[in-house]
């Protein structure tokens, strides 16, 4: 049983601590540094305490409050980490003060642990919680591959868009062919045979345009001829090539990070649902871990951040406004991206998509509706353990 409560708040080079007896009394306070120093000397407070009755709660701070929590699930202690919106809300409830302090705010962390335990899902040193990051730096690089691809279209526009327009540039063999001649003129200066000779030599899938075809275009190319252009060009693709060499690397990882968790089952589950992709699954699963511990579909829209924004007035005015975006933002991308997906690839979701267009619901409204029906889908398919039917699909409400 719980008897003492301690809340910590985080900075990022310092962290406060109050510790809480379970009738409210403040019975420790402390300000420690945030390096092993101050998790040593914390440590020692902590000594005299039994690990069973103590309950640590911290902040959601970004990367901040990582080292701290990982320190202390290494050294088995109970801990729970809180959506900073919460503590804020709970603030807002309890007292008017304006001033804010770090002291005040551990306090109040506490406070908001001593009241909410029995509802606050215990942090792990799960290995789902460690591939977490391994999940953000791949969105990150795949952002990244999007922005220099948008880019380098722009570039060729100016300097060679005919060839932009008659084949898929983002083949090696395209790319390498363009790191050599990044422009209609540079390309019309090579031969044929150097340019066959380039196309053949890339591994991966073969282009259908030929090298004659190439230098036909290149001759009748309304391009501009812009040799700094060309520079900036060059630079784009040889980041662009580096960029996919580490998405393969980090995706390797991931797949060997994922044979050890037993979350597999349920990924194959997600890649049941016709749009729901290899990727956008993994994403869910890695950042959810489990529907396990949520007790509702509105628990986990909550979690996501799609659930309606509420503001009351009193008793008598109660609008349900758009979606909060208060929950994981990483999540709420991706099952946007499952949404689509489904939308295209699924006719009982297009047509519910449709009949919400047709309802007067602009184009993201309608697909948050369907984002909100897929996510209860889910629910229902992971808790079960069932694989995508249709007739459950929109059966769900």
């Amino acid at each position: 049983m719980v008897k003492q409560f301690i809340g910590i708040d985080i900075s990022k080079d310092s962290f406060d601590l109050t510790l809480l007896e379970s009738s409210g009394e403040i019975k420790l306070e402390l300000k420690l540094t945030m390096d092993r120093d101050g998790f040593d000397t914390l440590l020692e407070y902590l000594s005299s305490y039994s690990k069973e009755e103590l309950l640590i709660a911290m902040e959601a701070t970004g990367i901040y409050h990582l080292p701290l929590l990982s320190f202390l699930l290494e050294n088995s202690f109970k801990c729970v980490v809180i959506n900073p919106i919460l503590i804020k809300s709970f603030i807002g409830s309890t007292t008017l003060r304006k001033t804010k302090n770090d002291k005040k705010d551990a306090a109040s962390i506490a406070l908001f642990s001593l009241k909410s335990y029995q509802s606050l899902h215990l942090a792990s040193p799960d290995i789902i919680e460690n591939i977490r990051p391994l999940i953000r730096e791949r969105e990150n690089l795949s952002k990244d591959i999007a922005r220099l691809k948008t880019e380098i279209k722009a570039n060729l526009v100016q300097l060679f868009p005919e060839l932009l327009k008659n084949t898929n540039i983002f083949t090696k063999s395209i790319l390498n062919l363009l790191l050599k001649a990044p422009s209609r003129k540079a390309i019309r200066n090579l031969k044929e045979k150097t340019i066959q000779r380039i196309l053949d030599d890339t591994s991966g899938n073969k282009v259908k345009i030929t090298a004659r075809d190439i230098l036909t275009l290149a001759k009748t190319s309304i391009a501009v001829s812009d040799k700094y252009l060309e520079k900036v060009l060059t630079s784009k693709i040889r980041r662009l090539i580096a960029i996919q060499e580490e998405l393969s690397i980090l995706d390797s990882e991931l797949e060997n990070s994922l044979e050890e968790t037993d979350i597999n089952d349920d990924i194959d589950i997600l890649q049941s649902i016709p749009g729901v992709g290899s990727v956008t699954s993994k994403n869910f699963m890695v950042e959810v871990s489990s529907v396990d511990k949520f007790n509702s579909v509105k628990q986990l829209c909550a979690f996501i951040g799609i659930d309606p924004s509420v503001r009351q007035s009193g008793t008598s005015i109660n609008y349900r406004g758009k979606i909060s975006k208060r929950g994981n933002a990483n999540l709420r991308r991706t099952i946007w991206q499952m949404a689509i997906g489904t939308i295209r690839s699924c006719e009982k979701f297009k047509l519910y998509f449709s009949k919400k267009r047709e309802e007067g619901k602009k184009f993201k409204q309608a697909v948050i509706a369907v984002a909100n029906k897929l996510l209860k889908t889910i629910f229902v398919m992971l808790k079960n353990k069932t694989k995508f039917d249709v007739n459950l699909a929109l059966g769900v409400s």
